[in-house]
This record gives C-alpha cells, sequence and structure tokens, in this order.
C-alpha cells in the first residue's frame, strides 16, 4: 500500500461541476415515469407471469389488491392491475363514466367498461376476448393504440394487459394525457394487431468475460457485448450491451441474462441504462456470487419473442365528462415541520386528492450548504390514511423534464365524502442521501502499470481507491467495506493544479458498490490527488415521519 495522506486545501479552485449523474437520473426518472404508467415490472419476475411485460427499468412501484365493480354481469379483477384499485373506487363513486362498448375483430372481441380522468391523465379499462389459451404465452399486447378527439389530434395511449382467470379475459388499464380537463369530449379509441410473445431462453456457450462479444444466434438480438465483470461485496454485476436488428427496439421486449443455481433461474437486480450508441445497455447485480462462481456458472439469454401476430382493427368511439372529476379535486396547503426539513431537504407544498391519487408535493429537494452539496431519497414512501397503509413513491408529474413537478404519490385506497376529515400522515424510509463537492482531496503516487492503494475517509466510512495506468488511460477503483455506503458514482483528479473528471458512465440504482472509472490520455509531471467527487450512502437517521392532517 502507497503512503498518502489528506489534504483539505484552502486555496481557490475551479467549482467542480454537479456530476452527469443527476442528468442521468433525470433522463432514467423520465423513462420511468412512462414505463409506470403502463405497469412497472419487478426486477426478477416469475418465470411465467402473464401480469405485465415492460423492459426492466429503475422500478417505483406500488401494487394493490382491490374490490372489484361489475360491468355489463361479469366480473372483472381489476385490482390485480397496477392503478386498478384508484380507478374502481372513482368508478364506484360515479367520479368517471363506465361503458359497455364492444367491437370484434379477426376473432378478437375488445370492450371499452370505463373511463376516469383526474385533469392530468385519462386512464380507460378495457378488456379483450381471444380464443387464444393461457398457457401458449407468456404475455400480449397491441401494437398500436392511440385515442383521437374530433379534431384529429391524437395522443399516445400506454398500457398493458393481463390475463384475469375469473373471466377467461385479458385486461387492461391503459392511460394517456388529459386533454378533457373539465370539459366534455368525443374521443375515439384507436388498437391495431393483438401481439402474443413467449419467453425465449438461450443457453450461452460462452464465457461471459469483460471486452468480449458473444453470439446469441437470434435475429432481433443477435450479440451481446460484454462491458464488465465487477466482483463486490454486494454481488456480480455485470455490465453489457445487447446489440438489435430492430433501431426503434429501446429494450422493449425485455432483453436480459440469467443464471442457472441450484435448479432456480435468476436475473437478479436488472436496470436498463440510457443507452451508449446503438443497442441496449444493461447492468445486472447478482447477488451472492463471485466471479469464478460465473465463469463456471449457466447463462442463459432471455427476451419476449413474438409467436403469433392477428392483424386486427378496433375502434371505439365514446363521449366523456371531466366536470365530475374537477369537482372531485380536495386541496390544501401543507405546512413542513423544521425536523422535516433538516432531514429530508425539502418542504412540502400541498396535499392533493384526485380520483386516482394522493399527492403531497415537493417545494424543493435539494439542499446546498456552504459545504457540500446533498439531495436526499428515500426507497420507501408510506402514507397512513385513516386505519390504512398504502404504500407509494417519489414521482416526476408532467409531460417536459425541464418541468417536471416533484411529488409522493400514493393510489388511493378508498374515496371519502369529506377528506378534510380522514387523518393522514406520510412516512419516510430508507434514506439515501447523495452528496458532491466535498474538500476531501487525497494525494497519490505517480500512476503505473503496477496496482496502488490508498485509503480516504468519508463521512463516516473508510473508501478504498486502487488506481493504476491501462494503455494511456488511468483506470482508478473505488470501494468500502461500510454496509451503509453506496458507492463512488463519479471521482475528481487534481492534477498538476488542474481538475479533471473521468469518462461519464452510468450507474443504475442496484449498481455495485466498487465503482471503476477511466481517466482517458492521462498524464502528469508533479503531483496528482483524488476527490470522491460524488457519492451516495445510507442514512436511517433520516428517516421521517410528518402529519400531512389531523
Amino acid at each position: 500500500m502507497s503512503r498518502f495522506y489528506e489534504n483539505e486545501i484552502k486555496e481557490n479552485i475551479p467549482t467542480p461541476p454537479r456530476p452527469d449523474y443527476d442528468e442521468m437520473w433525470l433522463r432514467i426518472d423520465g423513462e420511468a415515469a412512462k414505463r409506470r404508467a403502463a405497469g412497472v415490472v419487478q426486477a426478477d419476475p416469475p418465470a411465467r407471469s402473464r401480469k405485465k411485460f415492460i423492459p426492466a427499468a429503475i422500478v417505483f412501484s406500488c401494487f394493490m389488491v382491490a374490490a372489484v365493480p361489475v360491468f355489463a354481469g361479469v366480473t372483472f379483477d381489476w385490482g390485480k392491475l397496477y392503478g386498478g384499485q384508484s380507478v374502481t373506487n372513482a368508478l364506484n363513486n360515479g367520479l368517471g363514466q363506465r361503458y359497455d362498448l364492444d367491437v370484434a375483430s379477426k376473432g378478437v372481441t375488445m370492450s371499452l367498461k370505463g373511463v376516469v380522468t383526474d385533469g392530468e391523465k385519462m386512464k380507460l379499462l378495457v378488456a379483450v376476448d381471444t380464443a387464444l389459451k393461457p398457457d401458449e404465452y407468456d404475455a400480449v399486447e397491441f401494437d398500436h393504440v392511440v385515442i383521437k378527439e374530433d379534431n384529429g389530434k391524437e395522443q399516445p395511449v400506454n398500457g398493458y394487459l393481463s390475463y384475469d382467470e375469473k373471466s377467461g379475459k385479458l385486461l387492461g388499464i391503459y392511460e394517456t394525457k388529459d386533454t378533457l380537463k373539465n370539459s366534455e369530449k368525443n374521443y375515439t379509441l384507436e388498437a391495431g394487431t393483438l401481439v402474443y410473445l413467449k419467453n425465449k431462453d438461450v443457453v450461452l456457450k460462452e464465457a461471459l468475460k469483460g471486452g468480449q462479444s458473444v453470439s446469441t444466434g437470434e435475429t432481433l438480438y443477435p450479440s451481446i457485448d460484454i462491458k464488465s465483470v465487477t466482483e463486490s461485496k454486494k454481488g456480480l454485476a455485470v455490465r453489457y450491451n445487447v446489440t438489435t436488428t430492430n433501431e426503434k427496439d429501446g429494450g422493449h421486449y425485455d432483453p436480459h441474462l440469467t443464471v442457472m443455481s441450484n435448479g432456480k433461474q435468476s436475473r437478479g437486480a436488472t436496470t436498463q441504462l440510457p443507452p451508449e450508441g446503438a443497442g441496449v445497455l444493461m447492468e445486472q447485480l447478482f447477488g451472492n456470487i463471485t466471479e469464478k462462481e460465473w465463469d463456471a456458472a449457466e447463462v442463459h439469454f432471455n427476451y419476449m419473442k413474438e409467436t403469433e401476430r392477428i392483424a386486427g382493427k378496433w375502434s371505439f368511439q365514446f363521449k366523456a365528462d371531466g366536470k365530475k372529476a374537477s369537482e372531485a379535486l380536495y386541496s390544501q396547503p401543507l405546512q413542513t415541520s423544521s425536523e422535516f426539513k433538516e432531514k429530508t431537504g425539502m418542504s412540502l407544498d400541498r396535499l392533493t386528492v384526485t380520483p386516482l391519487e394522493i399527492i403531497a408535493g415537493i417545494k424543493e429537494n435539494h439542499t446546498a450548504t456552504n459545504g457540500p452539496s446533498i439531495d436526499v431519497f428515500y426507497n420507501k414512501a408510506l402514507l397512513k390514511v385513516a386505519e390504512q397503509e398504502i404504500s407509494g413513491s417519489f414521482w416526476l408529474k408532467g409531460d417536459d423534464p425541464k418541468n417536471y413537478t416533484k411529488v409522493f404519490a400514493f393510489n388511493s385506497p378508498e374515496w371519502f365524502k369529506d377528506w378534510s376529515k380522514v387523518p393522514m400522515k406520510l412516512v419516510l424510509r430508507e434514506a439515501v442521501v447523495n452528496k458532491w463537492g466535498t474538500t476531501n482531496w487525497l494525494k497519490l503516487s505517480k500512476p503505473s502499470t503496477e496496482k496502488q492503494s490508498a485509503d480516504m475517509n468519508i463521512d463516516s466510512f473508510k473508501v478504498h481507491f486502487t488506481y493504476y495506468m491501462d494503455g494511456k488511460d488511468l483506470v482508478v477503483e473505488s470501494d468500502s467495506d461500510s454496509t451503509n455506503f453506496k458507492g463512488i458514482s463519479q471521482t475528481w483528479l487534481r492534477v498538476d493544479g488542474e481538475v479533471l473528471y473521468p469518462k461519464p458512465i452510468p450507474r443504475g440504482p442496484s449498481a455495485p458498490v466498487k465503482n471503476i472509472e477511466r481517466y482517458p490520455n492521462f498524464s502528469m509531471k508533479e503531483s496528482i490527488e483524488i476527490n470522491p467527487g460524488s457519492y451516495s450512502y445510507f442514512d436511517p437517521s433520516r428517516d421521517v415521519e410528518i402529519t400531512l392532517q389531523q
């Protein structure tokens, strides 16, 4: 281990920019928002789940089982679908319209059963009756769904279909932008081509090592380029790019790796990252497996492959009324305690109840001091409503990432006639602190092809740095044995007085603690120092509860 010392600098240096990490997460959050609207898949779903078909992504989810409304004499269990409880609660309380519209095409009948709006979203309940048996597919979707107004203006519609054993039909909750607001309008819902998919499982016959390209033998995803295989205390992180022959694919068919272990197939924690050029960039973290075990394991490539297409066309004309929804809104300003502000770095704005959600608005969620800058995020958000406790999440509302509104959002568990008398408490757990801009600099020895090490105390954590030359590039590895340290996302170097930043590499929420960065074309004359730059850690002391109304 090389000799080192910590040095707090007093002179003025260029203010380091807020890391690319934040821009990356803004894009990821935006994609997560779109996918949550369509129903988000869990990171490790059952092998034959037909409940949802959406590529693996950053997961913000809260699933609830609901009471079941009756439409046209048939019982549909909408509560199994994401958001199903709030939609049926709204309909059961007269907030929205029920329909019984059927259209048949190519032997498949599609039905429109209900529409609910809340000023931001329009949700449509549909049912599909098809002759194909549920064991013949693992997922099913419409290739094309849009909604049109009388003036011809068209909006995309997002959603998914799930097989309902009770009715024997495919049920779906589709979502689009609420252009209705508090008026009445005529709409046309159009759907085209029903696509059936089944999980394709391909055994990879080559070992997957960093820098290697592996053939899958599949037309849609012909090969996998392994970026890195990194072992850490959290498990083994595999980062790879899946090549695709469909430029517009975007990971739609859920490409991922699975590992066979003790007779069970696992995909670990899966994150689809912002693309770096063509293909689908993925990162998977497999817990409790070493790199040696990985080399000897049976690794599979999986994706959802089309098995049948029914080229039908289904079209519904209906009239919707948004007046009831606008009248049903309840809103009041929220008071934020000093303890809540101190722990979370945010203030709450308003409590809003819509026909579909309970929302606690966030006025700000960034803490800046004379020292390091801090953001606090929470992996778990709970809302205690009367005698019930429901799960929700941090959420981004709006259509433009530049103008997102940040909120904590929860599906309404039921509808109360007078919301002003319903006690509510917001509970935030599993706090994650993102910090950047520290003045902690650590002097390093001149890098060589031999690996050298140095340690730094960051807050209450000890972080290990390993650095070495790889050709013309300087490689910096960072890791920690501390349980609550999540890792460094971007270091900074000060070389001969000039501050340098590594090549940006996006990291997902399940990324390993160990981070490997590359400084291209590195050269130095006299001195080199390292700064932890941007890093994150769990902080249980920031868990907090606040009463929204009594």
